[in-house]
């Protein structure tokens, strides 16, 4: 044996010896770490899952409440966010007539607190690519092909209601809450944009003309209501008039009737008499009530039976 090769070999197990050595505080002070263990901690708004990885089964189904927790040995925990969050989507629609425009949408969840451990087990942290979000952008697409290009803006919230309502049924089977969808951005095809607003545009000043002539026809319609009121004023003033003109000449007959049903030839005697301040002229009158007629030259002597009549007082 050449001398060299066996202080080799001795150097060999001294190598061995002094790195064995080093190694073994090391090596003691990953076992105590082990044994000892170390602090992990539930934040606010999380919740928390133990994990054994020495243990079957592995994951215990109780929940972790916000805290600080001591991990013992082969032990972790899982945790999960169960705020709620949001996630937005740039989807490619297409509407009820066969217009192509992309829509950002977003849709607001939160995972049930005390369904953290079936989340897990079933579908795992990525539950909103591998359930949420595809059906959300296939609802979207399939809701917006039901409405016309021009009828979005004003139709928005039905869209988002029906798309909350149908992703929600799909979101409670797999242990998520919905809390809200919402649409962003709609952007418009520039083309019909502007056609929209030509139209709308042509519309109003349309509108506007026909407000016009509404308010030239109430104004000539005033206009007629009033003279139809002033003719009817002088209508009724000349009725007036000509009833008080009959009614006063009917009056007048009617008096002048009385009157002469009264003025017999003995109440006119009567009131001749009844005046003492009068003079008479008496005049002989005939059968027929005409006067008699004297003539003065075939007049005869006087008789005693034929005297003359007189005049004077009574």
């Amino acid at each position: 044996m050449e001398p060299w090769e066996g202080q080799c070999r001795l150097g060999d197990v001294n190598i061995r010896r002094i790195l064995s050595r080093a190694l073994l505080p090391v090596a003691g002070l990953t076992l105590l770490v082990s044994a000892g263990g170390c602090a992990q901690s539930v934040r606010a708004g999380e919740a928390g899952l133990i994990y054994r990885a020495r243990r079957s089964p592995a994951l215990r189904p109780d929940v972790l409440a916000p805290g600080r927790y001591q991990i013992w040995g082969f032990k972790s925990v899982i945790v999960y966010d169960v705020t709620s969050q949001n996630k937005d989507e740039v989807v490619h629609v297409l509407t009820a007539d066969n217009l192509a425009l992309p829509v950002t949408v977003t849709v607001t969840y939160h995972v049930k607190k005390d369904k953290v451990y079936n989340l897990h087990t079933e579908i795992g942290h990525d539950y909103y690519g591998k359930v949420i979000g595809p059906a959300f952008i296939t609802m979207v697409r399939s809701e917006f092909s039901h409405h016309q290009h021009n009828d979005l803006a004003k139709e928005s919230p039905e869209i988002e209601k029906t798309v909350r309502d149908k992703l929600s049924k799909i979101a409670e089977s797999h242990y998520i809450a919905i809390d809200q969808v919402a649409i962003r951005h709609i952007d418009y095809d520039d083309t019909v944009t502007a056609s929209i607003s030509t139209k709308i545009a042509t519309r109003q000043r349309m509108e506007q003309k026909t407000y016009e002539m509404q308010i030239a026809e109430r104004d000539a319609e005033i206009v007629r209501t009033a003279a139809r009121g002033r003719a009817d004023a002088t209508r009724i003033q000349a009725e007036g008039e000509a009833a008080g003109i009959v009614a006063k000449g009917q009056a007048q007959a009617t008096a002048q009737e009385a009157i002469a049903k009264t003025l017999t030839p003995a109440y006119l005697q009567y009131k001749a008499y009844d005046n003492h301040g009068a003079s008479y002229f008496f005049m002989p009158t005939g059968k027929d009530g005409l006067p008699v007629i004297i003539n003065a030259e075939q007049r005869r002597p006087a008789q005693p039976g034929n005297l003359p009549v007189a005049s004077g007082t009574p």
